[in-house]
């Protein structure tokens, strides 16, 4: 008899093991996946809004690039451009890096890559758009706000005391000369043909005759793959049959982003003791890039 019943216990824990296993090992399967289950990771920085700061960029291309896990990196670039010095900064930190460690970079473009916007997706070896995506505007300016008139109407007088021609260049208040004019077209020239240089060296499919494509005009995705600004055309799918192709990945692609950074609120509610410091700095910084972001800057 004690032989029945433990024959009878023993069916009925084969019979709850087989009711319970598959649920388990799917579970454990599900939990344990990035162990059970080979991935490619793949770095994904987002290039958005307009560059007056490469320093988050930079150092996240940095980390990417050095961290040998990483296979390839892929830039989501919606940008309208920006300072010129930003978008080179980025640019050619992108390029040093693969100088270093060869990984392959596709940009995606889904809204907007123009001027310095493109300027950064035009350092990845392979770029992608959707059709209906704003792409170039490729070309550079100077703009500064003049007031000049504006204080004269309210009898203001604005003296200022300078040693050198160019020094109060940009200055709102006073007049352009016709020297200062020069000289400042003369900036926007050079950086202008900085930037082509770079794209025509990165896109060498493109026409020689650079007022075809570099003379500000905007693009669409498809009139940019027609003429070379782009490779193809397509979505994140697309992207993702690019990577296995050009990168050779077999495996599923795990995305790595990086860890999110403090903005500004943040740094206001801050209860660091360095947080009243800090909260000053923040203010001022703000205020000086705005006076600057507006008042003069070479921009793409």
């Amino acid at each position: 008899m004690p032989r029945f019943v433990d024959y009878l216990k023993n069916i009925f824990f084969i019979l709850v093991l087989l009711q319970v296993a598959p649920s388990l090992i799917k579970n454990l399967k599900k939990q344990y996946s990035n162990v059970l289950e080979a991935k490619t990771k793949v770095g994904v920085i987002t290039i958005k809004d307009a560059l007056y700061n490469s320093d988050d960029y930079v150092s996240d291309i940095k980390d990417y690039f050095k961290d040998k896990s990483i296979k390839a990196l892929v830039l989501k670039i919606n940008c309208p451009g920006g300072a010129a010095g930003t978008s080179q900064a980025i640019f050619n930190e992108i390029k040093h890096w693969q100088g270093v460690n060869n990984k392959y970079v596709i940009a995606f473009v889904e809204n907007l890559a123009a001027s310095g916007g493109y300027y950064v997706a035009s350092a990845a070896n392979y770029i992608i758009s959707t059709p209906g995506a704003f792409i170039g505007s490729i070309g550079s300016y100077i703009a500064h706000p003049m007031f000049k008139d504006f204080i004269e109407q309210f009898k203001v007088k604005y003296e200022v005391i300078k040693s050198g021609d160019y020094k109060t260049v940009g200055n709102p208040f006073l007049e352009t000369t016709d020297a200062q004019r020069q000289m400042l077209q003369g900036l926007s020239d050079n950086v202008y043909k900085q930037f082509v240089h770079d794209v025509a060296i990165q896109r060498p499919k493109l026409s020689g005759n650079v007022k075809e494509w570099a003379d500000g005009r905007i693009f669409t995705g498809q009139q940019a793959l027609q003429i070379g600004l782009v490779d193809e055309l397509g979505s994140q799918s697309t992207v993702i049959t690019a990577l296995k192709e050009k990168v050779g990945i077999t495996t599923e692609i795990e995305w790595v982003k990086p860890k999110k950074r403090g903005n500004f609120i943040q740094t206001l509610l801050s209860n660091d003791d360095d947080s009243d410091s800090k909260f000053q700095t923040s203010i001022m910084s703000k205020v000086y890039n705005l006076f600057h972001k507006y008042f003069m800057y070479l921009n793409y």
